[in-house]
């Protein structure tokens, strides 16, 4: 008998029918994906699950826990099943975890609560099970409140919490939206584990298909409510029957592919960094933070620049220089011809109008009280753009991104996901900026609707000769749109050149790392395999080279010189071994 069987499941709310005669099992020590496109019944089918159904659903059908049927549990019942039966990783872990605890004390609360372990015992145990899903110095992380962590240690917070209650099934519901490519393998890596060397059941929710691909066991394909195909996730992938899934599995794009597509031709300097230091929490001069170390770099009008890195590598406090709204402890920012920290007041504004920003989340970025053509009017009203010209350009501007008349009195709550980032590059286009930066623009996005992001983001940087930052840890989408792309990590720029040539034969071994874990609906994303040794946190960098704690082939001279840009073809690689390092087989190279 199968740990869940999901018979005939039916899910009304008011009017709208949810879900549709949903059939779905689990075994023990399954991982089992559920895909499909926001809005179609993913997230309805995980509460079904756990008993968490709106008030307003009316739910027929059977939701079999092992052999018990969830829809008729009482509340004694349920408050077992929750935990103790099934647990939920959710999509947005600091959200899910209370603010004002620290974590420890929530794990010890689920371990008092749902295992019955006396309040003496609890604090090892958590230290024990935060080290079991790679949470490193977990003793001295206890005390830690959610705010202190980063995505990566918040989501694996979520799964010590989740599975401190022994349960039989894991739920993770989007659980590596928003993280970098080296953590979302660690995170899977975990479900994994637990599916094998545990015995639990696993549902993977996920709107990602190439991340997923690697650990699942079997793929079951929602749309619009209803199971549309199911069966082996190699036979799924190898093969989809049904045109729903032949059109996901289209849209996902693959860091291994050369994308061919019009060279761009680069017209003058937009923006220019100059030996950039970034230093958060200093005093005189010393100590502190160090964001950002010695960065240079140049974006010219008509190309676009990808930067790309783990988190706290440094890409937002890059952006946030380049949009002038930091000032750098050491260097220079030009911007369109003038440097941000000589300027003051208006004129200072003036300049900052000249670059925007399109945010990673689509519709929090936008103000719930306020239209779409409030919206997008906005930087033209700070501009001071009288009410008739505003509106002539709100209106081009919304017609640019597919969106007509309708969409203005709209409100976000209105708008779908793809619609709201359409909002939102509309607003950071209409007043014709000379750069725009896209932080994160698609990862929140199902891959049908960041396969028509991506289009739109190719037309708007081909326009008026605008240059473009596209900030990212989705690879593929990276390789897909830009023409440059520059590889942080720890604040440093480590390797830069042209996005074919880097993708196709990466020089740094941290970009190796980095496209080594990539993923890919074929499984990994070339035959190198090159993976760093420790964990970004317990490597403290020397003197030297920062990446040598954790690189494999850090020699002595790596470890007592800092790594300076060297020129090495038509790249610029930070490493004294990069001539030597061998090229990663398998991997397709520029088209030429």
């Amino acid at each position: 008998m199968s740990l869940l069987d999901i018979r005939d499941l039916r899910v009304t709310i008011g009017d709208v029918q949810a879900l549709k005669g949903v059939d779905l099992t689990v075994g023990r020590g399954e991982v089992v994906g559920l895909v499909g496109e926001s809005g179609g019944g993913k997230s309805m089918i995980a509460r079904s699950i756990v008993g968490l159904l709106p008030g307003a659903a009316r739910a027929t059908g059977e939701v079999l826990f092992d052999g018990a049927d969830v829809l008729t549990m009482d509340a004694a019942a349920l408050a077992a099943h929750r935990g103790g039966g099934a647990a939920i990783c959710f999509q947005n872990p600091r959200g899910a975890l209370s603010p004002t605890r620290s974590i420890g004390r929530q794990l010890t609360d689920r371990l008092t609560t749902h295992q019955g372990v006396a309040a003496a015992e609890a604090r090892t145990a958590a230290v024990a099970l935060f080290e079991s899903v790679g949470i490193r110095s977990a003793a001295r992380r206890f005390d830690h409140y959610p705010h202190e962590l980063s995505g990566g240690q918040a989501q694996r917070v979520m799964i010590s919490l989740a599975t401190g209650c022994a349960p039989g099934l894991l739920i993770a519901d989007e659980p590596t939206t928003g993280l970098d490519v080296t953590l979302t393998r660690e995170i899977l890596r975990r479900f994994r584990e637990a599916a094998d060397e545990e015995g639990r059941g696993v549902l993977l929710i996920s709107h990602d298909l190439a991340s997923i691909a690697r650990v699942c066991d079997r793929l079951v394909v929602l749309n619009a409510g209803a199971v549309v195909e199911h069966g082996p996730a190699a036979d799924v992938l190898a093969a989809p029957a049904d045109p729903y899934t032949r059109a996901l599995l289209a849209a996902v794009p693959d860091v291994t592919r050369p994308v061919a597509r019009t060279a761009a031709t680069p017209g003058g300097e937009v923006v220019r960094i100059e030996d950039a230091h970034v230093v958060y929490g200093s005093r005189f001069g010393s100590g502190g933070h160090h964001a950002l170390r010695g960065v240079s770099l140049t974006v010219r009008a008509g190309e676009t620049v990808g930067v790309v890195g783990e988190s706290g590598s440094g890409k937002s406090t890059l952006a946030r220089l380049m949009l002038g709204l930091i000032t750098p402890s050491r260097g220079t920012v030009t911007l369109a011809g003038r440097e941000p920290s000589r300027l003051r007041g208006r004129e200072l504004r003036d300049l900052r109008r000249r670059a925007q920003l399109v945010f990673q989340d689509p519709i929090g970025s936008l103000s719930p009280r306020r239209t779409v053509a409030d919206a997008v009017a906005e930087p033209l009203r700070a501009a001071g753009v009288k009410a008739p010209e505003r509106a002539r350009r709100v209106t081009a501007a919304l017609e640019r991104m597919g969106l007509d008349g309708t969409y203005a009195t709209r409100r976000p709550h209105e708008l779908s996901g793809g619609q709201a980032q359409r909002v939102g590059i509309a607003r950071a286009l209409a007043g014709e900026p000379d750069l725009v930066v896209f932080d994160e623009p698609t990862s929140a996005l199902d891959v049908t609707v960041q396969a028509q992001i991506l289009k739109v983001i190719g037309e708007v940087t081909a326009e008026r000769g605008r240059g473009s930052v596209f900030i990212s840890h989705d690879l593929a989408t990276v390789r897909g749109v830009c023409d440059r792309v520059v590889v942080l990590y720890l604040g440093r720029i480590v390797e830069e050149g042209p996005v074919e040539e880097v993708f196709a034969r990466p020089r740094h071994p941290y970009t190796k790392a980095l496209l080594a874990a990539a993923p890919t609906l074929a499984g990994r994303a070339d035959g190198a395999g090159v993976s760093l040794t420790k964990d970004p946190e317990e490597a403290v960098p020397g003197a030297g080279c920062a990446l040598a704690p954790r690189c494999p082939y850090a020699e002595d001279a790596c470890r007592a010189e800092e790594q300076e840009l060297r020129t090495l073809g038509p790249v610029r690689v930070a490493c004294r071994r990069a001539h030597e390092l061998p090229d990663p087989p398998d991997r397709e190279g520029p088209e030429r």
